[in-house]
């Protein structure tokens, strides 16, 4: 009697299921910075990744669910490079330099600050209420453990400053990046010279918001 399970036949599926879910990943990525998001349909990133249609929705349920994988990615990533760089060294550091870094670390990250901008709509959209809460109890849990590497080299700063400070500035990011990187008709408008006072900087903003928040008055 042959066997029921052939491993290898297992292990090629599993594998194929990876590269699928690889690929629509990456495609989701693509499509959600290119696109505003009510274009970033599951059909348009099955497309772009390559995948018969309906496969998308059998390695992500939804869209939502697609963007928040996407999200996490992209904020884990920033994450760790700015935990790496505060608390590369030794001594302290001054608020200026933190907020300096905080800054250009968002700003140097297209991409993510996009992505930001579309975060909310997708929290609002998701019909999965417990996916929504383990997002934001995992961004709380990363956020803190960034604060308390802050809280531990600028003078002054406590947890809760550095906390508020590095959620202020993602929240500054995403209100931002259209001003800053515009398209279509909002860049034709900025480039007359009568709108040019609404251009504003990415970075120079952020700088702005961290600093104040990390050395500003207590009891905000």
């Amino acid at each position: 009697m042959g066997k029921l399970i052939d491993p290898d036949r297992t292990r090629r599926a599993r594998q194929a299921r990876d590269e699928r879910a690889a690929a629509i990943l990456a495609a989701a990525h693509q499509t959600f910075v290119r696109f505003p998001y009510a274009e970033a349909t599951m059909e348009r990133i099955g497309r772009q990744a390559g995948v018969k249609q309906g496969q998308a929705t059998l390695a992500y349920r939804s869209r939502e669910e697609l963007f928040l994988a996407v999200v996490i990615a992209q904020l884990g990533a920033w994450y760790d490079a700015l935990a790496s760089e505060l608390g590369a060294g030794a001594g302290e550091l001054s608020a200026e330099e933190t907020a300096g870094r905080v800054a250009r670390g968002l700003a140097a990250r297209p991409d993510l600050t996009r992505l930001l901008g579309s975060l909310h709509t997708a929290l609002e959209l998701h019909e999965d209420g417990l996916e929504v809460h383990r997002f934001y109890r995992w961004q709380r849990e990363r956020l803190l453990a960034l604060a308390e590497t802050v809280a531990g080299r600028v003078p002054g700063a406590d947890r809760w400053d550095a906390f508020d400070a590095l959620y202020r500035a993602q929240l500054t990011a995403a209100a931002v990046h259209p001003v800053s990187r515009p398209v279509g008709n909002l860049a034709v408008d900025l480039m007359a010279e009568d709108h040019q006072v609404f251009a504003l900087d990415l970075e120079d903003e952020v700088e702005r918001v961290v600093l104040h928040t990390l050395s500003g008055p207590k009891g905000r």
